[in-house]
């Protein structure tokens, strides 16, 4: 390799981790925003997401893997939304539950239960969970930036657009999807930061005076978790939340591990190290990592490790951009376009994947399809999408196939969501 030829490929691994850190900044709003909500410390939320992504970043370069591990936006929601805030779950006990799933996750990758668990999830509920997802994004970042509002006479039906919040949230939308569709690099990045500025000029929020300071607080989130659910409700709430997780995080990091690492790349050894750094993410006062959709960016950058470290050296800067970050944060609006951009991300990865290896169609797969992308969002519900998916695949698939066809360990943990539903409905 010449000299010209080495700078030109140090160029590329660099511009391609900072490509795929630089889209990934929103999440550094939105997460810690999320889990302020419950309750804790923004400040130590923010250290505590820094930290393992910063730490993360760092791994996936010791392994030669352009990948980024994050807190994922959409199981963030409905953490927050649904298991929290609805259910009454403190953040102690949501990290509970999340280092239960991902302890659980880790030993089945190590035993020879593996097989067992990738057999009991259907192909078509795996493989059509991040649309799902990707719809509930939608649906929450419309509702957040009162785009859509709740309605006496149907689900929702359009707002006032003479409310601030929803013509900022809808500027923000339209600058995200053009910058998406010119496919320029950070695109979710750059819709918050426009929204943040026209916001800035309204004077619905201002720059601190110290906007940047040593990171603090994360003595306050780590090491804080509880397993204890402290009645029978909140323990039949925490168990629910670590078997969905246990299966959305599966799902997604499988199916986005299949996507971006090539086979010869060591595939296998991933998935139990995503439940490795969850659980201690847990530990740490961080909700659990996923490999990141953005990830994509870094692919051109497959045979070294600069690209996940640069993007960890950008995580590093932004860790002392604490005050800034929570300013903006406290104006609901700047997460709008960030919400609806990940869900339709999501959107075009589950197309792509479909287009690549089409599933077959048969009733029992659209049974599954109708509770993940329109029950699932409409209910605002992971847990009750995917217990009625898999319920509806395993009944219809005996119907059309016959009992052989279908796995006893899918029957079990359709057993297991239908328990669930029982419990929630009494």
């Amino acid at each position: 390799m010449t000299a010209r030829t080495g700078r030109q490929y140090i160029g590329a691994e660099v511009q391609a981790g900072l490509a795929m850190a630089g889209s990934a900044l929103a999440g550094f709003i939105v997460v810690p925003s999320l889990l302020f909500q419950l309750g804790m410390d923004f400040a130590g939320a923010y250290t505590a997401y820094a930290v393992m992504a910063i730490a993360a970043s760092l791994l996936m370069g010791w392994l030669r893997q352009p990948l980024m591990l994050l807190p994922s936006i959409a199981v963030s929601t409905y953490l927050v939304y649904l298991v929290g805030i609805s259910q009454g779950l403190s953040w102690q006990q949501l990290l509970g539950a999340c280092l239960a799933a991902a302890v659980t996750g880790l030993l089945l990758c190590l035993s020879p239960l593996r097989r067992w668990f990738a057999d009991a999830v259907p192909q078509e509920v795996r493989r059509l969970l991040p649309a799902g997802l990707g719809v509930m994004l939608i649906l929450a970042g419309l509702t957040q930036g009162r785009i859509i509002v709740r309605s006496a006479w149907s689900v929702t039906m359009l707002g006032n657009f003479q409310d601030p919040l929803a013509y900022l949230g809808l500027t923000g939308i339209m600058v995200t999807m053009v910058m998406v569709a010119l496919k320029l690099r950070g695109a979710l990045f750059w819709g918050m930061v426009v929204t943040a500025v026209v916001a800035l000029a309204e004077g619905f929020w201002v720059v601190p005076a110290a906007p940047f300071m040593q990171p603090a607080g994360w003595d306050q989130a780590a090491g804080q978790l509880t397993l204890l659910p402290g009645s029978e409700t909140a323990l039949g709430h925490m168990l629910a939340a670590g078997v969905t997780l246990l299966i959305v995080l599966a799902s997604m990091n499988w199916l986005a591990i299949e996507a971006l690492v090539p086979p010869a790349d060591g595939r296998c050894r991933l998935l139990p190290m995503t439940f490795a750094l969850s659980a201690v993410g847990a530990l740490a006062g961080c909700l659990p990592l996923v490999v990141s959709p953005l990830s994509a960016a870094g692919t051109v950058a497959r045979a070294g490790r600069l690209a996940a470290w640069s993007a960890a050296l950008l995580f590093l800067a932004a860790l002392f951009c604490e005050p800034l970050l929570a300013a903006m944060a406290d104006f609901p609006v700047m997460v709008v376009p960030v919400l609806v951009g990940t869900g339709l991300l999501l959107l075009q990865q589950t197309v792509q994947s479909l287009q690549q290896r089409p599933l077959a169609w048969d009733f029992s797969a659209l049974g599954a399809a109708v509770c993940l992308l329109l029950l699932m969002p409409l209910a605002n519900n992971i847990t009750a999408g995917l217990g009625a998916a898999f319920i509806s695949w395993c009944v219809l698939r005996v119907c059309e196939r016959g009992w052989r066809v279908v796995p006893l360990a899918s029957w079990g943990l359709a057993a297991v969501f239908a328990v669930y539903l029982a419990y929630a409905a009494i």
